[in-house]
């Protein structure tokens, strides 16, 4: 009998999946083109109106597909950046979010957890800030965090958008990279008092503050890290990227930010292996950086050298005592924000009314933002509106975690489950130095 070799020859594909590979190209094409305008406003910034007609209509383009969800991801960086004259493009683009809304509501599935925190900030939104300041800003900042929530709850259903969204997050950091090196309004200068007459330069990219600019990288190296789909070489080049960015920000509560969320991504990931994992990569770093600080000219790079002023700074302030500098005046502002606690009466400490918050600050309550957004929230909605937005987020993060845990390891989107907790613990950790509340970009860590 004679053998016959078959070989597997691939199927062909029908024409129907023909139709929806050639549909799904060129929508990727369309957001590429997105992207491209998106780099523009930093070294051109004269195009930027061109540019941001440029977003708005692949946008458009994209108003039948999901893809049209993944130009939030370049947003959440180029909100205030993008402008056709005085007029931000982001606010046009929330319209055609709005309008798709309205199309796909009957397939939307609300998550019910998040209804408590929306219905805080519905009346704060409203009778606070639209009282304090004025309603058309206080419709504004409702509007945006109604859009965010409803954004995150369709891309949190849908698996391989969550992955395209991930994707597009990263690419728009690579966005206010380029935005930050390229552009006369990147950074700040800061004077180290500590540390002699020295200067430390923080690249805050497109973002609006080196600290937000700082957390969002983190969060970047840990998608780097997580996302199965990334090739490695790609992994790579969003690694040394996101690395540069966080380290030109100089930003010491991005670090012990991203620290945390590394360790939680080892536990998270390996599990039983986490401890063993953890100290070999503890003793790892200490070695590399003991060797690499040992060059000078590794040491003479801008970036390094901030970040070490910064750091033998906060050395300095240890050794005398000095809590006000170590925390960067933090500590004194959270003083003010515990004695203005403690001079409101009964009602107030429940339900909070003061405006102290991303959009307007009150200058009767506070003259600078709480830099802790568990004092800021405690001001803003007392004590059952902190309770009322922070016990859904710790509950559902317990969840997940539990949830994890209980399944086998490299159970089905594995890295998407381990960044939903990230986004999370970024926002639970991240909040005890700066004031989160009530923001765009920031509630997309709440509501992922």
């Amino acid at each position: 009998m004679e053998n016959t070799k078959i070989s597997a020859q691939p199927a062909e594909l029908t024409t129907e999946e023909k139709k929806a590979l050639f549909k799904r190209r060129f929508y990727d094409i369309v957001f590429i083109f997105g992207f491209l305008c998106s780099l523009i406003p930093g070294p051109f910034p004269q195009l930027s109106g061109v540019a941001s007609i440029g977003l708005l209509f692949a946008a458009f383009i994209s108003f039948f597909d999901d893809n049209l969800y993944m130009y939030t991801a370049l947003f959440i960086y180029l909100r205030y950046r993008l402008l056709i004259g005085d007029f931000a493009a982001f606010r046009a683009y929330t319209f055609i979010l709005v309008l798709r809304f309205l199309k796909d509501l009957h397939k939307i599935k609300f998550q019910a957890i998040h209804l408590p925190a929306l219905f805080v900030f519905f009346l704060h939104c409203m009778f606070v800030v639209g009282r304090q300041a004025y309603i058309k800003l206080g419709l504004y900042v409702l509007a945006d965090c109604v859009v965010i929530y409803i954004i995150m709850c369709i891309i949190t259903q849908d698996k391989k958008l969550m992955h395209r969204f991930l994707f597009a997050f990263m690419l728009g950091a690579i966005a206010s990279g380029i935005y930050g090196w390229t552009s006369d309004l990147y950074s700040v200068d800061i004077n180290i008092s500590g540390a002699g007459a020295h200067t430390v330069t923080r690249n805050f990219g497109a973002l609006s503050d080196s600290n937000f600019a700082g957390l969002i990288y983190s969060l970047c190296v840990v998608c780097a890290l997580t996302l199965k789909e990334l090739p490695i070489w790609l992994r790579g080049i969003f690694l040394a990227l996101f690395g540069i960015m966080l380290l030109q920000t100089a930003s010491l509560s991005a670090m012990l930010t991203l620290t945390i969320l590394i360790v939680f991504l080892i536990i998270l990931k390996y599990r039983s292996k986490a401890f063993f994992i953890l100290l070999f990569a503890f003793v790892g770093t200490v070695i590399v950086a003991a060797i690499l600080l040992s060059i000078p000219q590794f040491r003479r790079i801008d970036a390094i050298a901030g970040l070490l002023i910064r750091f033998e700074e906060k050395v300095s302030y240890i050794s005398r005592g000095r809590l006000d500098l170590l925390t960067t005046g933090r500590s004194a502002i959270w003083a003010d924000a515990v004695q203005v606690l403690k001079n409101q009466g009964l009602w107030s400490k429940l339900i909070g009314g003061k405006a102290v918050t991303v959009s307007y600050i009150d200058p009767k309550v506070m003259s600078i933002a709480c830099h802790n957004s568990y004092l800021q929230s405690l001001i803003n909605f007392g004590l059952l509106g902190t309770l009322l937005i922070y016990i859904p987020l710790f509950f559902q993060t317990g969840y997940r975690i539990l949830r994890h845990f209980s399944q086998k390891q490299n159970y089905y989107k594995e890295d998407l489950c381990i960044m939903q907790i990230i986004f999370a613990l970024s926002f639970i950790v991240f909040g005890g130095t700066v004031d989160f509340f009530i923001d765009w970009v920031y509630m997309m860590l709440y509501f992922i």
